[in-house]
């Protein structure tokens, strides 16, 4: 089956939540090549989540997915789900959705029943052991709103920039 998203919207989507999603570098990893990368598409199905696993394996990255309803690109991403790889073991968490403080900091990207969240620090994605203080629906409400907002933001000169080595669905 084939998918069809909006790939200017989906894009300027994952180049805001790149920027959005992105806490400070501890120093000590500040001369590590980057190994995240944030993708956007459709759903995942069994075929997008074995891609985008064995993907991750492969190349040795962190994956961030965006997940987005074909014909509603503009409202933001449905879902996002994680890839990780560590010592060569990919850990998915899928159905995540992203939270943003009251403070407008960085957004954080939470698995629902869990106890840990994630951002990333543009050079891989960092765990963080709890969740923090505060409500998850309106934390949600204000990542959409922001996500949003920045997306729109997005100059067009920077989809230029958009890697598309991978395609969005098989």
């Amino acid at each position: 089956m084939t998918h069809q998203c909006n790939l200017e919207t989906v894009n300027r989507f994952a180049i805001a939540a790149a920027k959005l999603l992105r806490h400070e570098l501890d120093q000590e990893f500040a001369a590590d090549g980057c190994s995240v990368i944030v993708i956007a598409g459709p759903a995942l199905d069994k075929n997008l989540l074995d891609k985008w696993t064995i993907e991750a394996g492969e190349q040795q990255m962190d994956i961030v997915y965006l997940a987005f309803e074909a014909g509603r690109e503009h409202l933001g991403p449905t879902s996002a789900s994680i890839f990780a790889e560590r010592s060569g073991v990919v850990f998915r968490f899928t159905d995540c959705a992203l939270w943003s403080p009251k403070d407008d900091g960085p957004l954080l990207i939470m698995p629902f029943g869990l106890n840990v969240c994630f951002g990333h620090d543009d050079r891989a994605l960092v765990s963080f052991p709890s969740r923090p203080n505060g409500s998850l629906r309106s934390g949600v409400a204000r990542a959409r709103l922001r996500l949003r907002l920045a997306a729109n933001a997005v100059p067009s000169e920077h989809l230029r920039h958009v890697q598309t080595a991978w395609p969005l669905a098989a």
